[in-house]
């Protein structure tokens, strides 16, 4: 029963994805597509991801659908484990800070307040944020590169055989 219905799932994806593929606009617009998603992936943007894809795909002129299914396929909780604190170091350093923690400070019950907290929030989301984009820029281009490569192959191989097929 499981196995049936894992199977059903698996065929409903690969026809979601042949469907992406062959979209209109051709191999093209479909690398920029998976490209915007796999950098809208990388940024800490939890809850936004698919909202940035769709917009980035739409100013890059990219598939919207791409972008979102790339985005989804790569900004995961498990991605995002591995990501977070990659992102962090990564900010850090770029940024010149070292690590500053409230918990491990004589004083940590003065830094109950909100204020406090808000402070020490908006520059770690600034470093989330220069590191994600250091991350996103070459895995978007790659992911864009890397699939334009295929679906160019892959629509040059399918125009041989229609060729061929007469």
């Amino acid at each position: 029963m499981i196995g049936a219905r894992l199977r059903s799932l698996r065929h409903r994806m690969e026809e979601g994805w042949e469907k992406i593929l062959s979209s209109p606009g051709g191999p093209g617009r479909v690398a920029r597509g998976i490209g915007a998603g796999a950098f809208a992936a990388m940024l800490p943007a939890f809850g936004l991801h698919l909202v940035l894809a769709a917009v980035l795909g739409f100013l890059l002129r990219g598939s919207m659908a791409a972008a979102g299914a790339t985005c989804v396929l790569l900004g995961n909780p498990l991605t995002h484990a591995l990501l977070i604190p990659t992102e962090f170091a990564l900010g850090r350093f770029v940024l010149q800070r070292e690590v500053h923690s409230p918990v491990h400070s004589p004083g940590f019950a003065g830094h109950l307040r909100l204020g406090h907290w808000l402070e020490l929030g908006l520059p770690a989301l600034e470093e989330l944020l220069v590191g994600g984009v250091l991350i996103g820029i070459p895995v978007g281009l790659a992911a864009w590169f890397v699939a334009r490569r295929v679906l160019l192959r892959r629509a040059a191989a399918q125009g041989a055989g229609a060729v061929s097929r007469g």
